[in-house]
């Protein structure tokens, strides 16, 4: 399952939006939503999250937004039986894999339950996470099916329990085998998803205390647990794991800001880690990262911009340069729209000092004090200071010239 178009109506301040997620009829796997704030992303992620959410009632998703959706064959066929697509969500919002739940004899229920072997689902992660302390991981975690999920404080507390149940589950499948290896292959199954940031830290143990919770190791062989881990390894090793340890295949993920405290060099490589997690997703993700932009192609990048109105207007790579691989100065400037990577002051200053000596206007006293002040914040190796000194090099021996020919 996957979206093709979203058309906003009326969501918090966004009106008649309307986007393509489509390339050349192909439906993209990867959608990068950036934009200055204020401009929408977040809450484009929301809207599809309620839709989803308010399916049910027809009239508030005529109201709020539409979406069209792309589905697998068998998610089509099921659709074809059950009548609708409003009955197939509500079928999935009330199913469980462990039949646990009430209501369960519904007809739309039973067509799934016989017929579609992936169950989609939809995980929202947002900018916020509260990360509380975890002191006690259970072995026997039963995880059902929800079509909806949320990746808040609640989900993530499951994370510890989610790595020691299944370190237990692969002992009592591999029998054969020594603890120590089973063992192994459940990190680095783990730590895999990892391995392209060429991070520091690894999940290498369970502790032996009776809270079997997981331990890390960083290269100087110093060991903690998950609670020890700095602000950005908890954004990077708890978002990420919390969406693994959803299984999501055939679904829909929505990440707000994964830059979130995460270092530039994990977040050029962020979008490749979301893309190893299950099979056949749709990755929908709001930033202001340029690091994330320079790492994916412009066909993937959806800008969000105002029009002189203050509308929100939506700018697709056909109006913009490729970023896959650029710099981040230029990213900044030709996809983000900033002028300028400098400070804003300085590069004032810089400005006002070329003027003048455009002006020819470089022995003046306006000039020499701009100029003290530039090289004092500066230094002598600028380049911007190096190439205004040439410049002024190139006009004093041009005015001696004529001062010669006269």
């Amino acid at each position: 399952m996957k979206i093709e178009k979203v058309c906003i109506s009326n969501y918090k301040n966004l009106k008649n939006l309307k986007m393509n997620f489509e390339k050349e009829g192909k439906v993209l796997d990867l959608v990068v939503l950036a934009g200055i704030n204020g401009s929408g992303k977040t809450r484009i992620l929301e809207s599809i999250k309620d839709y989803f959410e308010s399916y049910i009632d027809i009239q508030a998703i005529k109201i709020i937004n539409n979406l069209q959706i792309f589905f697998e064959k068998e998610e089509k066929e099921c659709i074809d039986k059950i009548g609708s697509e409003k009955y197939f969500y509500s079928a999935l919002k009330y199913f469980s894999l462990n039949d646990k739940k009430e209501n369960l004899n519904d007809s739309s229920y039973l067509v799934i339950k016989k017929n579609l072997l992936i169950l989609p689902k939809i995980i929202y992660v947002p900018t916020e996470i509260n990360f509380q302390k975890m002191d006690v991981a259970s072995t026997t975690l039963v995880q059902e099916y929800n079509f909806i999920n949320i990746v808040n404080t609640n989900l993530i507390k499951d994370i510890p329990s989610y790595i020691a149940t299944k370190m237990i589950s692969a002992m009592l499948k591999n029998k054969n085998e020594k603890v120590g290896d089973v063992q192994k292959k459940v990190f680095d199954e783990i730590n895999e998803i990892f391995e392209i940031l060429d991070i520091d830290v690894k999940a290498e143990d369970i502790s032996q205390d009776g809270k079997n919770m997981p331990i890390f190791e960083n290269s100087s062989g110093d060991k903690f647990d998950i609670n020890e881990l700095s602000s950005g390894e908890k954004q990077l090793f708890l978002r990420t794991l919390a969406i693994k340890m959803l299984n999501p295949e055939n679904s829909i993920i929505l990440i707000d800001e994964p830059e979130l405290s995460l270092h530039p060099k994990w977040q050029q490589r962020i979008v490749d880690v979301y893309k190893k997690i299950g099979k056949n997703n749709q990755i929908i993700i709001a930033t202001h990262s340029p690091h994330i932009l320079g790492s994916v192609k412009k066909e993937n990048i959806m800008l969000l911009d105002k029009d002189g109105e203050g509308k929100i207007v939506i700018k697709t790579g056909d109006k913009f340069y490729d970023s896959y691989g650029q710099p981040t100065d230029r990213v900044l400037k030709d996809i983000m729209g900033l002028k300028t990577t400098r400070n804003p002051k300085v590069f004032k200053l810089l400005e006002e000092a070329g003027e003048l000596v455009d002006k020819n206007e470089y022995e003046s006293e306006e000039f020499k004090i701009k100029y003290k002040e530039l090289r004092e914040i500066l230094g002598n190796k600028d380049e911007d200071l190096l190439l205004m000194d040439m410049d002024i090099q190139i006009r004093k021996k041009r005015g001696l010239k004529n001062v010669e020919s006269k």
